[in-house]
């Protein structure tokens, strides 16, 4: 997966350094999971749609519960009823 420097956004310390290279699904898996790669999260989250379709994907799957409502880094804000 390609990506740009518009695309980075706050605490990539992984993806910053693979700008002209690009990634793997793998390999942003990994970021994400390993160092919690704000980018790597968000690069993913575009590949299956984003947020919302991320959610409506876990409703499928009977989880009611979970959602996400935000892209990274604004989804680790607590925000009131949330």
């Amino acid at each position: 997966i390609h990506y740009s420097q518009n695309d980075l956004v706050e605490y990539s310390p992984v993806t910053e350094k693979h700008l002209t290279d690009g990634m793997t699904v793998r390999e942003l898996c990994s970021a994400a999971i390993t160092m919690s790669d704000n980018t790597a999260a968000n690069l993913l989250l575009t590949t299956i749609g984003g947020p919302k379709e991320l959610t409506a994907f876990l409703h499928n799957m009977g989880d009611h519960v979970t959602r996400l409502d935000r892209w990274e880094p604004e989804l680790n804000e607590a925000i009131p009823n949330d």
